[in-house]
């Protein structure tokens, strides 16, 4: 009885771990500054074939006219005004959507909680101290 009892607690939902936090360095200007004055932002990230985690935002943000990155590295954040998400790329590479994609910022740390994300997964973003 004893150990049925224990496997029920260990199963059973108890308090709920805080969020993840995420620090993120932004530039001041155009759609980065746009996302950088929003932070701290709890968001809820999915993950994209393992390349990837992807959150959507509540509202839009207005798109600079810089060009669209052709590439990204681990770490890297990005906007995709099409899908209104932020994007967080967890390995390098080049492939982009059609609409492409403007970097708003890099993370500073926390890249490895967002790498063991799968669904549904609470982090906070911050802004990066110097």
């Amino acid at each position: 009885m004893a150990a049925l009892l224990c496997a029920v607690l260990v199963l059973s939902p108890g308090v709920a771990t805080p969020p993840s936090q995420v620090h993120i360095a932004v530039d001041d200007a155009g759609t980065a500054g746009q996302f950088g004055s929003r932070l701290p932002l709890a968001l809820t990230f999915h993950d994209r074939m393992g390349t990837a985690v992807f959150a959507r935002l509540s509202e839009p943000l207005a798109v600079d006219q810089r060009t669209p990155a052709g590439e990204y590295r681990a770490g890297d954040v990005a906007y995709v005004a099409s899908e209104q998400s932020i994007v967080v790329f967890l390995s390098d590479g080049s492939a982009v959507p059609a609409q492409g994609l403007v970097l708003v910022g890099h993370t500073t740390n926390g890249l490895d909680d967002l790498a063991g994300c799968v669904r549904d997964c609470p982090i906070d973003l911050l802004a990066a101290t110097d």
